[in-house]
């Protein structure tokens, strides 16, 4: 059986490069920890029109060093699912950055590490990004670009180069009204978008059958997003935001549907890859403070997305490249959370929150017409 935690060489590398730095540097007081955890409730975890309610719990940890002339930091988290053990997961990710007056530089690779049977959900990826700050006459500019790869272990189809040019821009007016205006370019390069498996089985005459099997992805996607923010003071401790923000899909590449199974790939690849839809987002948030030291926001958010990549699934998942996806979801959430100084300078402190989200996703493909609910109570200490 596969060892759960694998023999990665991308952990190997982290866990010396950690032990190292705390050899060479043992006083604790430098490194900045965080601990927390999630334990969620979820009547359809997994989104599906055939739901499994499960309890899932997160443990998170994360450590940071402001050295001399850059930053690391290391963080951990393991989900368990308790309805279905065999999905549970250990994420970890490598960060090293640089902080300026204005901008910032840095690198991080992550991990997904999942149990033998859904390791197919196994990845590593690596992102490096660069943030740039300025302002004109109280216009506030943002620029951040940045390039990634991710390697799937076990789906080459999947694996993929992606850059991404982010820009916004923010002004405040005197009526207490800030505007954002803001737009991102991705481009995402699927490295080998065939792929060929070949398998052998004994059929009911003890027949040995051979059959080969052709997956096709499509093999780039340019994609522009756009968006405009309004943020409205409405008195002293609450304040109200609108976003509309739209997704387009600037190469045509409708006659290339995928012709992949939909087991392949990590949730958000396969599942909602926010890069492979197109379509429009309105957005409605209040946000009330409570007690001076304790917030309350409520949400509403309405998505309609577009698969130009993808066909449809009816009941019996027989797959219709002939028709597009179309999504249409409603998400109503409430967050509540509180922030405890455990010390009077400050530097000890445990935050909590409590989150209701509802989702409802409208599809004309099958596996994606789903409802879900879900509770959720986070802790989080930071010392």
């Amino acid at each position: 059986m596969k060892n759960f935690w694998g023999n990665k060489i991308l952990i190997r590398t982290i866990q010396i490069f950690i032990t190292a730095m705390l050899l060479s540097n043992p006083t604790f007081a430098q490194w900045t920890f965080g601990l927390s955890t999630d334990q969620e409730y979820n009547s359809n975890p997994f989104r599906s029109p055939i739901t499994t309610p499960s309890l899932i719990s997160s443990f998170d940890f994360g450590l940071e060093n402001e050295m001399n002339n850059f930053s690391i930091g290391y963080y951990g988290s393991y989900l368990n699912i308790s309805a279905i053990a065999e999905r549970n997961f250990y994420w970890h990710q490598f960060a090293l950055w640089k902080d300026f007056e204005n901008s910032s530089l840095g690198i991080y690779a992550e991990q997904r590490i999942n149990r033998e049977l859904y390791s197919y959900f196994d990845y590593t990826n690596i992102t490096t990004y660069y943030r740039q700050q300025f302002n004109f006459h109280e216009f506030y500019f943002s620029i951040n670009p940045n390039i990634s790869y991710t390697k799937y272990d076990n789906i080459s189809i999947l694996d993929n180069l992606k850059g991404s040019f982010g820009l916004n821009v923010n002004h405040g007016f005197e009526s207490e009204t800030t505007l954002i205006l803001g737009s991102t370019i991705n481009y995402k390069k699927y490295l080998s978008p065939s792929q060929t498996e070949t398998i052998s089985y004994l059929d009911e005459s003890n027949n040995l059958i051979t059959e080969t099997f052709s997956d096709k992805n499509i093999s780039s996607i340019t994609q522009l997003v756009s968006y405009i923010r309004v943020a409205q003071s409405l008195a002293e401790e609450t304040g109200i935001a609108a976003q509309f923000t739209n997704r387009s899909i600037l190469n045509g590449f409708a006659t290339s549907v995928k012709e992949i199974n939909m087991v392949y790939g990590d949730e958000a690849e396969i599942f909602d890859d926010p890069i492979n839809y197109e379509g429009n987002n309105l957005s409605f948030e209040l946000t009330q403070v409570l007690f001076n030291d304790m917030s309350l926001k409520a949400g509403y958010y309405f998505n309609k997305k577009y698969y130009p990549s993808q066909g449809i699934y009816d009941e019996l998942s027989a797959y219709d490249t002939g028709i597009m996806r179309t999504d249409t979801q409603n998400i109503f959430s409430l967050y509540l959370s509180k922030r405890f100084s455990l010390d009077s300078s400050d530097n000890v402190g445990l935050s909590a929150g409590l989150t209701f989200r509802s989702i409802n996703n409208k599809s004309n493909s099958y596996w994606f017409n789903y409802k879900s609910n879900s509770i959720n109570l986070s802790l989080s200490l930071e010392f």
